[in-house]
C-alpha cells in the first residue's frame, strides 16, 4: 500500500512534535507532569477519559488531594494525541 503525501506529512509532523517536547523536557525547559485540569484544558476532558479507558495514558496519584487527585505525564498525553490523530490514517499492519 502506498501512503499518500498528506498522511506521511501528518506522521512526520507528529514525530517532530513529540521529539521537540521530549527534547524540551530533557533540557529541563518543560515539566513532564501535567495536572489533570491542565490536561483536560489542553486535550479536552472527553479525550482524557477515552485515552484512560483505552489504557493509552495513566492518571498518577498526586499524594496531595487538596491540590488535585491525579496528574498525567506529558509524553503519554502527546503519544495518545498522535495515536488518535493518526489511528485511522495508517493501516494496522503499517503500525506493527
Amino acid at each position: 500500500m502506498i501512503i499518500d503525501n498528506k498522511i506521511l506529512e501528518d506522521i512526520v509532523t507528529a514525530g517532530i512534535k513529540i521529539g521537540t517536547i521530549s527534547t524540551l523536557k530533557e533540557l529541563g525547559l518543560l515539566k513532564e507532569e501535567v495536572s489533570a485540569s491542565q490536561a483536560e484544558q489542553t486535550y479536552k476532558k472527553r479525550h482524557i477519559r477515552e485515552w484512560r479507558e483505552k489504557g493509552w495514558i495513566t492518571g498518577y496519584p498526586t499524594g496531595n488531594p487538596q491540590r488535585g487527585k491525579y496528574y498525567y505525564k506529558r509524553s503519554e498525553l502527546e503519544r495518545a494525541s498522535a495515536m488518535m490523530s493518526l489511528g485511522n490514517a495508517v493501516p494496522l499492519n503499517k503500525l506493527s
